[in-house]
């Protein structure tokens, strides 16, 4: 069995009154503010999609860097799956662990100004200590193929997840500008519900090359994951 993680949420730091800085990450309308041993196990998933083995390698060394006890793994992972902060999925086969991982979480691009990426190159050098030559290529204008364009022109008009763009896609749906707009391309029929939907979309004929859109996309940090509370966008 594959068992693969990725991270899900959006972050940001809170300065409180006092000048104390908070890590948070907004799940949904939520916002979770996290401990230093949650902080390292979300800074090593953010744009990665792991192995538990692979994540408990990357938590343990930078646990190490920051004064955390390296065994602390287990249970904050475990917190973090319960909190919504971490996503997983298990299968036989990779391809069907990324599907299982990825098909109900939201897809959210990332648009970055000159002044956030000012910010992002500074963290990789300072920071992260990433090359000069490879921090740079934050400045890049990203080009995206045929399918990345795809993903990235339906989840910039609203909040919808890999199976739904998926089926977008599919029937060939490009305006999903409105709430009925996306029920009539979605749920137009008695069985399909936002939980099931999932189910369906694997079976269509273009299925692994959208799911590598979407992949590729969250690799290069152009969009992050999020999960909502279940509203049922159809009984």
């Amino acid at each position: 069995m594959i068992q693969l993680y990725a991270a899900v949420g959006r972050y940001h730091i809170e300065v409180q009154p006092n000048g104390k800085k908070i890590p948070i990450v907004t799940v949904g309308i939520k916002e979770c503010a996290l401990t230093i041993e949650e902080m390292v196990l979300w800074s090593s998933l953010i744009w990665n999609i792991l192995t538990k083995e692979e994540l408990e390698e990357s938590y343990k060394r930078k646990a190490e860097k920051s004064g955390v006890d390296p065994n602390t793994f287990e249970n904050t992972l475990q917190r973090m799956e319960g909190r919504n902060l971490v996503a997983s999925a298990k299968a036989i086969k990779g391809d069907e662990a990324l599907y299982q991982l990825l098909a109900n979480l939201y897809v959210v691009p990332i648009t970055s100004s000159f002044s956030t990426k000012v910010k992002a190159f500074l963290h990789l050098i300072f920071c992260e200590k990433v090359p000069f030559s490879a921090a740079k290529l934050v400045f890049q204008k990203e080009s995206y193929d045929q399918m990345q364009q795809k993903v990235i022109h339906l989840s910039k008009q609203t909040l919808l997840s890999s199976a739904e763009i998926l089926k977008c896609i599919e029937t060939d749906v490009t305006d999903v500008s409105t709430s009925e707009k996306v029920l009539d391309a979605l749920y137009d029929d008695d069985f399909s519900t936002c939980d099931n939907l999932g189910l369906f979309m694997r079976f269509y004929d273009h299925y692994r090359e959208i799911l590598e859109a979407v992949a590729t996309l969250y690799l290069s940090r152009n969009i992050v994951f999020d999960k909502l509370a279940k509203t049922g966008k159809k009984p």
